[in-house]
């Protein structure tokens, strides 16, 4: 999750049982929040301080990468649903 923020995009991904999640973003507090938000209900994630234009990743890393941000941008409406739930 490219740019993560601090969305429940993520937390809500992991309950909808994609658990191999990698998160990055530019703001280290925000990933320590994140991090111990997540950690605390068993949600096992990987939470790094990253900016998204100088990325630390091997080539083919990665089998999908969101940017919560053009998300918001492209899918604007109350009706998006993941794996049958509700976001």
């Amino acid at each position: 999750m490219l740019g993560c923020g601090n969305s429940k995009l993520s937390e809500q991904m992991y309950d909808a049982g994609y658990h191999n999640i990698v998160n990055i973003d530019i703001s280290e507090s925000v990933i320590e929040q994140m991090s111990t938000a997540t950690s605390s209900k068993g949600k096992k994630m990987e939470w790094l301080v990253m900016d998204g234009c100088d990325l630390k990743f091997p080539d083919a890393s990665f089998d999908v990468v969101l940017d919560k941000g053009t998300l918001d941008a492209v899918i604007c409406g109350k009706d998006l649903t993941i794996s049958n739930k509700m976001l």
